[in-house]
Protein backbone atom coordinates (compact mmCIF):
# COMPACT_ATOMS: atom_id res chain seq x y z
CA UNK A 1 0.00 0.00 0.00
CA UNK A 2 1.23 3.43 -1.03
CA UNK A 3 1.32 6.17 1.51
CA UNK A 4 -1.85 8.08 0.09
CA UNK A 5 -3.88 4.75 0.55
CA UNK A 6 -2.39 4.18 4.22
CA UNK A 7 -3.13 8.03 5.11
CA UNK A 8 -6.63 6.80 3.82
CA UNK A 9 -7.02 3.88 5.70
CA UNK A 10 -5.77 5.53 8.74
CA UNK A 11 -8.06 7.96 8.75
CA UNK A 12 -11.38 6.08 7.99
CA UNK A 13 -10.44 3.84 11.01
CA UNK A 14 -10.05 6.67 13.20
CA UNK A 15 -13.68 7.76 11.86
CA UNK A 16 -15.03 4.70 13.16
CA UNK A 17 -13.31 4.27 16.69
CA UNK A 18 -11.09 7.84 16.98
CA UNK A 19 -14.21 10.47 17.50
CA UNK A 20 -16.16 11.08 20.73
CA UNK A 21 -19.12 12.93 20.32
CA UNK A 22 -21.89 14.01 23.43
CA UNK A 23 -24.84 11.72 23.20
CA UNK A 24 -27.67 13.09 21.46
CA UNK A 25 -25.67 16.01 19.96
CA UNK A 26 -25.85 14.87 16.68
CA UNK A 27 -27.53 15.47 13.15
CA UNK A 28 -29.51 12.57 10.84
CA UNK A 29 -29.10 12.22 7.33
CA UNK A 30 -31.13 9.41 5.98
CA UNK A 31 -31.18 7.13 2.96
CA UNK A 32 -33.34 4.46 0.79
CA UNK A 33 -30.72 2.02 -0.72
CA UNK A 34 -31.67 -1.30 -2.41
CA UNK A 35 -29.07 -3.49 -0.67
CA UNK A 36 -30.72 -7.20 -1.56
CA UNK A 37 -32.85 -8.08 -4.10
CA UNK A 38 -31.90 -7.25 -7.82
CA UNK A 39 -30.39 -3.96 -7.42
CA UNK A 40 -28.29 -4.66 -4.62
CA UNK A 41 -24.82 -4.50 -6.79
CA UNK A 42 -25.58 -1.11 -7.63
CA UNK A 43 -27.23 -0.47 -4.47
CA UNK A 44 -24.55 -1.38 -2.02
CA UNK A 45 -22.08 0.75 -4.32
CA UNK A 46 -24.55 4.12 -3.92
CA UNK A 47 -24.17 3.70 -0.17
CA UNK A 48 -20.46 3.18 -0.11
CA UNK A 49 -20.30 6.40 -1.34
CA UNK A 50 -23.04 8.08 1.19
CA UNK A 51 -20.62 6.17 3.87
CA UNK A 52 -17.63 7.43 2.51
CA UNK A 53 -18.88 10.93 2.15
CA UNK A 54 -20.34 11.16 6.29
CA UNK A 55 -16.92 9.20 7.73
CA UNK A 56 -14.53 12.09 6.32
CA UNK A 57 -16.67 14.65 7.30
CA UNK A 58 -16.97 13.33 10.81
CA UNK A 59 -13.30 13.26 11.07
CA UNK A 60 -13.09 17.29 10.17
CA UNK A 61 -15.75 17.46 13.06
CA UNK A 62 -19.08 16.96 11.87
CA UNK A 63 -21.37 19.99 11.31
CA UNK A 64 -19.64 22.47 13.67
CA UNK A 65 -19.39 20.21 16.19
CA UNK A 66 -22.52 18.22 15.88
CA UNK A 67 -21.91 14.30 14.71
CA UNK A 68 -23.44 13.36 11.69
CA UNK A 69 -25.34 10.18 11.63
CA UNK A 70 -26.27 8.24 8.63
CA UNK A 71 -29.20 6.08 8.85
CA UNK A 72 -29.54 3.74 5.52
CA UNK A 73 -32.48 1.35 5.19
CA UNK A 74 -33.01 -1.62 2.65
CA UNK A 75 -35.99 -1.41 0.72
CA UNK A 76 -34.98 -4.60 -0.90
CA UNK A 77 -35.21 -3.35 -4.17
CA UNK A 78 -38.96 -3.56 -4.05
CA UNK A 79 -40.23 0.30 -4.50
CA UNK A 80 -43.99 -0.66 -2.42
CA UNK A 81 -41.65 -0.75 0.55
CA UNK A 82 -40.13 3.18 -0.56
CA UNK A 83 -42.71 5.18 1.15
CA UNK A 84 -42.72 3.40 4.15
CA UNK A 85 -39.17 3.47 4.88
CA UNK A 86 -39.22 6.91 3.76
CA UNK A 87 -41.65 8.23 6.56
CA UNK A 88 -39.59 5.81 9.49
CA UNK A 89 -36.40 7.85 8.60
CA UNK A 90 -38.38 11.14 9.06
CA UNK A 91 -40.68 10.42 11.48
CA UNK A 92 -38.67 7.92 13.68
CA UNK A 93 -34.89 8.83 12.99
CA UNK A 94 -35.37 12.28 12.75
CA UNK A 95 -33.61 12.82 9.09
CA UNK A 96 -33.10 16.22 8.23
CA UNK A 97 -32.45 14.75 4.78
CA UNK A 98 -32.74 11.62 2.78
CA UNK A 99 -30.72 10.50 -0.14
CA UNK A 100 -32.42 8.34 -2.72
CA UNK A 101 -31.73 4.92 -4.16
CA UNK A 102 -31.72 3.75 -7.86
CA UNK A 103 -34.87 3.48 -9.35
CA UNK A 104 -36.93 6.75 -10.27
CA UNK A 105 -40.06 5.07 -9.15
CA UNK A 106 -38.67 4.08 -5.87
CA UNK A 107 -37.28 7.85 -5.64
CA UNK A 108 -40.37 9.22 -6.64
CA UNK A 109 -42.17 7.44 -4.02
CA UNK A 110 -39.81 8.80 -1.78
CA UNK A 111 -39.94 12.17 -2.98
CA UNK A 112 -43.86 12.77 -2.80
CA UNK A 113 -43.11 11.13 1.27
CA UNK A 114 -40.93 13.84 1.52
CA UNK A 115 -42.53 16.75 0.35
CA UNK A 116 -45.21 15.85 2.42
CA UNK A 117 -43.53 16.18 5.61
CA UNK A 118 -41.38 18.91 4.79
CA UNK A 119 -37.92 17.22 4.91
CA UNK A 120 -35.17 17.56 1.64
CA UNK A 121 -35.09 14.71 -0.61
CA UNK A 122 -32.17 14.49 -2.68
CA UNK A 123 -32.62 12.16 -5.96
CA UNK A 124 -29.10 11.25 -6.23
CA UNK A 125 -28.70 8.31 -9.04
CA UNK A 126 -31.71 8.03 -10.70
CA UNK A 127 -31.35 8.65 -14.27
CA UNK A 128 -34.93 8.01 -16.30
CA UNK A 129 -37.22 11.03 -14.85
CA UNK A 130 -36.70 14.01 -13.41
CA UNK A 131 -37.79 13.75 -9.65
CA UNK A 132 -37.71 17.15 -8.43
CA UNK A 133 -40.85 18.04 -10.14
CA UNK A 134 -42.43 16.67 -6.97
CA UNK A 135 -42.20 19.37 -5.16
CA UNK A 136 -40.05 22.33 -3.82
CA UNK A 137 -38.26 20.02 -1.11
CA UNK A 138 -36.24 17.29 -3.81
CA UNK A 139 -33.91 17.62 -5.52
CA UNK A 140 -31.63 15.91 -8.04
CA UNK A 141 -27.92 15.51 -8.30
CA UNK A 142 -27.50 13.61 -12.11
CA UNK A 143 -28.83 14.06 -15.44
CA UNK A 144 -31.79 12.31 -16.77
CA UNK A 145 -30.86 10.25 -19.60
CA UNK A 146 -32.04 12.86 -22.41
CA UNK A 147 -29.98 15.50 -20.98
CA UNK A 148 -27.01 13.06 -21.48
CA UNK A 149 -27.81 12.68 -25.40
CA UNK A 150 -28.46 16.18 -25.46
CA UNK A 151 -24.94 16.76 -24.13
CA UNK A 152 -23.48 13.98 -26.14
CA UNK A 153 -24.57 15.21 -29.48
CA UNK A 154 -23.16 18.71 -28.48
CA UNK A 155 -19.96 16.91 -27.91
CA UNK A 156 -20.06 15.29 -31.37
CA UNK A 157 -20.96 18.94 -32.92
CA UNK A 158 -19.05 21.09 -31.20
CA UNK A 159 -15.97 19.24 -29.75
CA UNK A 160 -15.99 16.91 -33.41
CA UNK A 161 -17.17 19.02 -35.75
CA UNK A 162 -19.12 15.98 -37.14
CA UNK A 163 -21.59 17.42 -39.55
CA UNK A 164 -24.01 14.47 -39.84
CA UNK A 165 -25.89 12.25 -37.63
CA UNK A 166 -26.94 8.75 -37.99
CA UNK A 167 -29.33 7.30 -34.69
CA UNK A 168 -30.02 3.46 -34.63
CA UNK A 169 -31.84 2.14 -31.14
CA UNK A 170 -34.06 -0.75 -30.42
CA UNK A 171 -37.72 0.11 -30.72
CA UNK A 172 -39.12 -1.95 -28.26
CA UNK A 173 -37.47 0.42 -25.58
CA UNK A 174 -38.81 3.97 -24.47
CA UNK A 175 -36.13 4.83 -22.93
CA UNK A 176 -34.14 4.78 -25.82
CA UNK A 177 -36.85 5.97 -28.29
CA UNK A 178 -36.55 9.23 -25.85
CA UNK A 179 -32.74 9.54 -26.08
CA UNK A 180 -32.72 9.33 -30.09
CA UNK A 181 -35.34 11.88 -29.77
CA UNK A 182 -33.43 14.19 -27.46
CA UNK A 183 -29.65 13.29 -29.54
CA UNK A 184 -31.41 14.54 -32.67
CA UNK A 185 -32.89 17.75 -31.37
CA UNK A 186 -29.57 18.69 -29.61
CA UNK A 187 -27.79 17.76 -32.52
CA UNK A 188 -29.95 19.65 -35.10
CA UNK A 189 -30.01 22.59 -32.49
CA UNK A 190 -26.08 22.65 -32.56
CA UNK A 191 -25.88 22.79 -36.94
CA UNK A 192 -26.03 19.35 -37.65
CA UNK A 193 -28.34 17.33 -40.25
CA UNK A 194 -29.90 13.77 -39.09
CA UNK A 195 -29.30 11.97 -42.12
CA UNK A 196 -30.91 8.55 -40.70
CA UNK A 197 -32.58 7.51 -37.96
CA UNK A 198 -33.16 3.61 -38.11
CA UNK A 199 -35.21 1.19 -35.23
CA UNK A 200 -34.58 -2.64 -35.17
CA UNK A 201 -35.93 -5.27 -33.54
CA UNK A 202 -33.71 -8.01 -33.40
CA UNK A 203 -30.61 -9.51 -35.00
CA UNK A 204 -31.36 -9.31 -38.35
CA UNK A 205 -33.55 -6.22 -38.47
CA UNK A 206 -29.94 -4.82 -36.98
CA UNK A 207 -28.09 -5.98 -39.99
CA UNK A 208 -30.62 -5.43 -42.38
CA UNK A 209 -30.41 -1.59 -41.59
CA UNK A 210 -26.43 -1.29 -41.75
CA UNK A 211 -26.29 -1.14 -45.76
CA UNK A 212 -28.71 2.57 -45.09
CA UNK A 213 -26.53 3.70 -42.76
CA UNK A 214 -23.68 3.25 -44.40
CA UNK A 215 -24.91 4.93 -47.56
CA UNK A 216 -25.97 7.71 -45.76
CA UNK A 217 -23.07 9.66 -45.72
CA UNK A 218 -23.14 9.43 -41.50
CA UNK A 219 -19.88 10.71 -39.47
CA UNK A 220 -21.25 10.13 -36.64
CA UNK A 221 -23.93 7.04 -35.49
CA UNK A 222 -25.82 7.16 -31.93
CA UNK A 223 -26.97 4.05 -30.70
CA UNK A 224 -28.43 4.27 -27.51
CA UNK A 225 -28.29 0.46 -25.98
CA UNK A 226 -28.56 -1.90 -23.38
CA UNK A 227 -25.09 -3.63 -22.46
CA UNK A 228 -26.58 -6.92 -24.13
CA UNK A 229 -27.08 -4.71 -27.22
CA UNK A 230 -24.10 -3.06 -27.46
CA UNK A 231 -21.32 -5.51 -28.44
CA UNK A 232 -23.90 -6.61 -31.12
CA UNK A 233 -24.23 -3.34 -32.57
CA UNK A 234 -20.42 -2.81 -32.68
CA UNK A 235 -19.69 -5.75 -34.03
CA UNK A 236 -22.68 -5.15 -36.74
CA UNK A 237 -21.30 -1.68 -37.60
CA UNK A 238 -17.45 -2.76 -38.16
CA UNK A 239 -18.33 -5.92 -40.42
CA UNK A 240 -20.86 -3.48 -42.94
CA UNK A 241 -17.62 -1.37 -42.47
CA UNK A 242 -19.00 1.83 -41.43
CA UNK A 243 -16.76 4.33 -40.92
CA UNK A 244 -18.65 6.85 -38.83
CA UNK A 245 -17.65 7.42 -35.00
CA UNK A 246 -20.16 5.68 -32.80
CA UNK A 247 -21.16 7.29 -29.59
CA UNK A 248 -23.74 5.61 -26.95
CA UNK A 249 -25.32 6.19 -23.56
CA UNK A 250 -24.12 4.32 -20.49
CA UNK A 251 -25.11 0.93 -21.50
CA UNK A 252 -21.79 0.85 -23.85
CA UNK A 253 -20.14 0.84 -20.11
CA UNK A 254 -20.76 -3.15 -19.66
CA UNK A 255 -17.55 -5.40 -19.65
CA UNK A 256 -19.57 -8.26 -20.42
CA UNK A 257 -20.03 -5.87 -23.74
CA UNK A 258 -16.26 -5.41 -23.90
CA UNK A 259 -15.60 -8.94 -23.63
CA UNK A 260 -17.71 -10.02 -26.01
CA UNK A 261 -17.06 -7.20 -28.79
CA UNK A 262 -13.53 -6.09 -27.11
CA UNK A 263 -12.01 -4.61 -30.78
CA UNK A 264 -15.11 -4.00 -32.45
CA UNK A 265 -15.65 -1.48 -28.94
CA UNK A 266 -12.51 -0.05 -29.67
CA UNK A 267 -12.72 3.97 -30.14
CA UNK A 268 -16.40 3.87 -28.96
CA UNK A 269 -17.52 7.18 -26.88
CA UNK A 270 -20.38 7.12 -24.42
CA UNK A 271 -21.57 9.03 -21.91
CA UNK A 272 -21.33 7.59 -18.26
CA UNK A 273 -21.74 9.39 -15.13
CA UNK A 274 -17.68 8.79 -13.32
CA UNK A 275 -14.86 8.34 -14.99
CA UNK A 276 -12.21 6.88 -11.90
CA UNK A 277 -9.17 7.36 -14.52
CA UNK A 278 -9.97 11.49 -14.50
CA UNK A 279 -6.75 13.40 -13.56
CA UNK A 280 -8.20 15.80 -11.34
CA UNK A 281 -7.24 15.66 -8.00
CA UNK A 282 -10.60 15.24 -6.23
CA UNK A 283 -11.15 11.82 -8.08
CA UNK A 284 -7.72 10.45 -7.12
CA UNK A 285 -8.01 11.20 -3.59
CA UNK A 286 -11.63 10.01 -3.83
CA UNK A 287 -10.23 7.07 -5.70
CA UNK A 288 -7.35 6.08 -3.12
CA UNK A 289 -9.75 6.48 0.25
CA UNK A 290 -12.77 4.40 -1.57
CA UNK A 291 -10.21 1.77 -2.01
CA UNK A 292 -8.61 1.54 1.44
CA UNK A 293 -11.99 1.80 2.92
CA UNK A 294 -13.61 -1.13 1.13
CA UNK A 295 -10.88 -3.24 -0.67
CA UNK A 296 -12.64 -2.21 -4.13
CA UNK A 297 -12.78 0.08 -6.97
CA UNK A 298 -15.47 2.62 -6.80
CA UNK A 299 -18.42 2.48 -10.00
CA UNK A 300 -20.60 4.94 -11.06
CA UNK A 301 -23.10 5.23 -8.06
CA UNK A 302 -20.54 5.19 -5.29
CA UNK A 303 -19.38 8.92 -6.58
CA UNK A 304 -22.49 10.46 -7.48
CA UNK A 305 -23.71 9.57 -3.70
CA UNK A 306 -20.59 10.48 -2.68
CA UNK A 307 -21.07 13.82 -4.56
CA UNK A 308 -24.89 14.67 -3.25
CA UNK A 309 -23.98 13.73 0.29
CA UNK A 310 -21.05 16.03 0.37
CA UNK A 311 -23.32 18.64 -1.47
CA UNK A 312 -26.01 18.61 1.11
CA UNK A 313 -23.17 18.58 4.01
CA UNK A 314 -21.63 21.56 2.67
CA UNK A 315 -25.07 23.12 2.12
CA UNK A 316 -25.41 22.42 6.08
CA UNK A 317 -22.33 23.37 7.43
CA UNK A 318 -23.28 27.21 6.00
CA UNK A 319 -26.75 27.43 7.83
CA UNK A 320 -26.51 28.85 11.58
CA UNK A 321 -29.50 26.77 12.71
CA UNK A 322 -30.74 23.55 10.81
CA UNK A 323 -33.70 22.50 9.84
CA UNK A 324 -35.43 21.08 7.04
CA UNK A 325 -36.50 24.49 6.16
CA UNK A 326 -33.02 26.45 5.82
CA UNK A 327 -31.16 22.92 4.29
CA UNK A 328 -33.32 23.32 1.73
CA UNK A 329 -32.99 27.16 1.43
CA UNK A 330 -28.78 26.65 1.66
CA UNK A 331 -29.59 24.34 -1.28
CA UNK A 332 -31.15 26.85 -3.66
CA UNK A 333 -28.47 28.37 -5.77
CA UNK A 334 -25.56 26.19 -4.44
CA UNK A 335 -22.94 24.66 -5.95
CA UNK A 336 -20.55 21.73 -6.13
CA UNK A 337 -17.36 22.78 -8.46
CA UNK A 338 -15.19 19.70 -6.63
CA UNK A 339 -17.30 16.72 -7.80
CA UNK A 340 -15.54 13.83 -8.46
CA UNK A 341 -18.69 12.73 -11.37
CA UNK A 342 -18.23 16.34 -12.49
CA UNK A 343 -19.00 20.01 -11.09
CA UNK A 344 -23.00 20.90 -10.76
CA UNK A 345 -25.29 23.44 -9.68
CA UNK A 346 -28.67 23.50 -8.82
CA UNK A 347 -30.09 26.91 -9.83
CA UNK A 348 -32.66 29.20 -7.08
CA UNK A 349 -35.87 26.87 -9.34
CA UNK A 350 -34.09 24.02 -8.42
CA UNK A 351 -32.93 23.14 -11.80
CA UNK A 352 -29.83 20.90 -12.55
CA UNK A 353 -26.16 22.01 -14.41
CA UNK A 354 -23.74 19.13 -14.71
CA UNK A 355 -20.58 18.14 -16.32
CA UNK A 356 -20.68 14.55 -18.43
CA UNK A 357 -18.14 12.22 -18.57
CA UNK A 358 -17.35 11.23 -21.92
CA UNK A 359 -15.35 8.05 -22.09
CA UNK A 360 -14.08 5.89 -24.71
CA UNK A 361 -12.67 2.11 -25.13
CA UNK A 362 -9.23 1.75 -26.15
CA UNK A 363 -7.29 -1.41 -26.51
CA UNK A 364 -6.13 -1.63 -23.21
CA UNK A 365 -9.89 -0.33 -21.16
CA UNK A 366 -11.76 2.44 -20.53
CA UNK A 367 -10.25 5.89 -20.56
CA UNK A 368 -11.61 9.59 -19.93
CA UNK A 369 -12.18 11.34 -23.48
CA UNK A 370 -13.70 14.73 -22.53
CA UNK A 371 -15.38 16.26 -19.60
CA UNK A 372 -18.24 17.75 -21.39
CA UNK A 373 -19.26 20.99 -19.66
CA UNK A 374 -22.61 22.43 -20.38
Amino acid sequence: MNRRRFLAAVSLAAASGGCRWRRGNEVTLGAVVPRTGDRAPWGVDLLRGYELAVEQQNLRGGLNGRRLRLVALDDESREEHVTTLTTRLIEREGATAVLGELSSVANERAAAAAQRRGVVFVATASTARDVSRAGDFVFRTVLTDGEQAQAMARYARQSMQRRKGAIVYRRSSLLHVGMADAFASGFRGNGGEMVLRESYQDDADLVRLLGRVRSSGADVVYAPATSEDAGRIAVALRQARVTAQIMGADGWASPEARRFARDAMVGVLFADLFSPTSPRPEVEAFVAAFEARHRAHPGAFAAVGYDAARWVIAAALRVPQLDPHTLRDALLGSRLDDAVAGPFSVDARRALTRAICVQRHEAQGVALAAMMTP
